[in-house]
């Protein structure tokens, strides 16, 4: 047997170690031949594809992921008021040294080693004219270099839109680098483009059919290039026609890719319907354990074992980990009697239903049950969130919640105020945002859940593990089309569509809702009337801190929105946040371990305002 190089070895064991998913993801391990060997395989190649879908878990199921795509923004806050979090205020002690942004580089190009390792070894594959019984057809062959390049797209996009400047590498490393670079911005886009011109000349199908969802599509290539045109048109390289492309190609996926927009908002997040119309493209997950399971549903669950002496840690709410709350913003911005996403997104009575709840149990009502009868005999609430949908809604005075507690029931009155009284700005007097308020836990905030990622496979861990995790993450669905085309729209400056876009998502809101009457856009569609109705729709989905870095509004409408940004007390770097040219924040630091690696690390420097 030959002997296999310590790179190839790595990138054979990373791909059987992600296991886990059904179908087009299984795999079979033949090992026992060599990397170079086994990969040229029928077997082999199909493993090495399988893996590199696998490495979409590592990229996005992970507290990393979530942490830099919605910490620091209008919509998303930390659940302790008691300190700061760099990612969230951006505090003095926000170097290139975080932690969270160097686990995401280095996995980002983890992953990239995989995907490219698809497309270059790609040549090598034994087809069926060189082997009729176990060779591969070179249209699958060619069909998988296809995906591994929108991968690779999706992969080098991530990269540039939160660095700037990196290593711009396509190819399988098969030896360590001591020297490194920083391509430009330019480059990558340029390199993104082409690997997506190359998907949407092959040979997949504009919509893949049952047997293969999950997989790559035309449709999905043509989505991530509208977002990739429209992301680069905000840039200086930016070309003209940047936001006439982006609109056409989200028109093309809206027109001519069989996706459709379902009729109910609720039925996009239906754990029983998953795998529907609107979905363009998911990371695709099924029965497994460890790491490969959907952690997203603990991300917005507060630590609700902790402070209250009749909840514990329960099957009927699983693990908590309360990487992020919603600003008072995010809970003002939705209409909860008009707009049908208010109750889908959090809980509420709808998802206390079984009959309509996302995840088709009962736990998603706006209480938590008491779970050891201490107090409260078990079932009966002991936290109570009244919210503006129930017909006897209230808000509580303080003397009410204070008798109430005394009987083992907490009340936490909704957020007080509106939008057009700026209430926003005065979060510190609302029930959500006191640290420790009514519990016995100092360190923790309690807040109305966002329920719409909730698993009912998943299962209790003491670990603190989640189990089972089975949904599916939504990276592209076609209401995001139907907002990038808007925001292109808005862009190529033409405000007929951008109506047409924006209003279509916002008319299927409406659908299910208590009351009619929601009103639509009028007049001339802004980009932050596409940032809102983003929001809406996209609560949690979409990397907020990304849209908010490509349209420029970061500094703009974190100032605005993040009570938390604005009230913590010493050092915060407002004048560097809020700069004309967001010149420091709006790119995430070059971590300084992968500098500090390199023999040329000093001389490659930094992103702008970082050391």
């Amino acid at each position: 047997m030959k002997t296999r190089n310590i790179i190839a070895q790595a990138l054979l064991l990373s791909v059987f170690a992600v296991t886990g998913c059904s179908g087009f993801l299984d795999e079979k391990n033949l090992a026992s031949q060599s990397a170079e060997d086994f990969y040229a395989t029928k077997d082999g190649y199909e493993s090495l594809m399988s893996g590199a879908y696998n490495t979409l878990k590592s990229v996005y199921n992970s507290t990393n992921y979530y942490s830099l795509a919605q910490l620091g923004t209008d919509l998303s806050t930390h659940n302790n008021g008691n300190t700061t979090n760099q990612l969230n205020q951006y505090t003095p002690d926000y170097l290139s040294d975080n932690g969270t942004v160097f686990n995401q580089w280095k996995t980002l190009y983890e992953a990239l080693k995989n995907v490219n390792a698809v497309i270059g070894r790609a040549d090598a594959v034994i087809t069926k004219e060189q082997d009729p019984r176990d060779g591969m057809d070179k249209d699958l062959v060619a069909q998988h270099v296809a995906e591994a390049k929108f991968l690779r797209a999706l992969y080098l996009f991530e990269i540039v839109r939160n660095w700037g400047q990196a290593p711009l590498i396509l190819d399988e490393p098969t030896s360590a680098s001591t020297e490194g670079t920083l391509d430009s911005g330019d480059a990558f886009y340029t390199q993104i483009l082409a690997d997506l011109n190359d998907v949407i000349a092959s040979s997949l199908p504009w919509k893949q059919p049952a047997a293969n969802y999950g997989r790559v599509s035309k449709a999905a290539a043509k989505h991530l290039r509208a977002l990739v045109y429209l992301t680069r048109a905000y840039q200086s390289y930016g070309q003209s026609t940047d936001f006439s492309n982006a609109l056409a190609d989200a028109e093309d996926v809206i027109k001519n890719s069989g996706h459709k927009l379902l009729d109910d908002f609720a039925m996009v997040h239906r754990q029983a319907n998953e795998e529907n119309d609107e979905i363009i493209f998911p990371v695709n997950f099924s029965a497994g354990s460890g790491w490969n399971n959907n952690i997203w549903s603990e991300f917005y669950l507060f630590v609700y074992r902790e402070g209250w002496n009749d909840i514990g840690f329960s099957g009927l709410y699983r693990n908590d980990w309360a990487t992020v709350m919603p600003t008072k913003y995010a809970y003002l911005l939705f209409d909860w009697k008009k707009d049908h996403r208010a109750e889908v997104t959090f809980m509420s009575p709808f998802n206390g239903d079984p009959a309509t709840s996302i995840e088709g149990e009962d736990t998603g009502k706006n209480w938590l049950e008491s779970t050891k009868g201490i107090q409260v005999p078990v079932g009966e609430p002991v936290i109570y969130f009244p919210l503006p949908v129930e017909a006897d809604y209230k808000q509580y005075t303080a003397a009410e919640k204070e008798a109430s507690a005394s009987n083992g029931l907490f009340y936490y009155n909704y957020p007080k105020g509106s939008l057009a009284e700026k209430s926003y700005k005065d979060a510190g007097t609302d029930d959500y945002y006191i640290t420790g308020y009514q519990s016995m836990n100092s360190s923790s905030r309690a807040w109305l859940p966002v329920w719409k990622f909730k698993d009912h496979n998943t299962i209790y861990q003491s670990s603190g593990t989640v189990g089972q995790g089975m949904r599916d993450i939504y990276l592209f669905r076609l209401a995001e089309t139907y907002l990038i085309a808007a925001e292109a729209a808005v862009g190529a400056k033409d405000n007929g569509k951008a109506l047409t876009y924006i209003n279509a998502v916002r008319s299927r809101a409406a659908h299910g809702a208590q009351e009619s009457g929601l009103e639509l856009y009028s007049g001339t569609v802004t980009v932050d009337d596409v940032l809102d109705e983003r929001a809406l729709e996209l609560f949690g989905e979409a990397p907020r801190w990304n849209d908010l870095t490509r349209t420029g509004k970061l500094a703009e409408r974190v100032l605005e929105y993040n009570w938390d940004v604005n009230n913590i007390t010493g050092g915060l770097i407002k004048t560097q946040l809020s700069s004309s040219t967001n010149a420091k924040y709006s790119l995430r630091p070059i971590p300084k371990a992968w500098l500090a690696s390199l023999t040329n690390g000093d001389e490659l420097g930094n992103n702008p305002g970082w050391e």
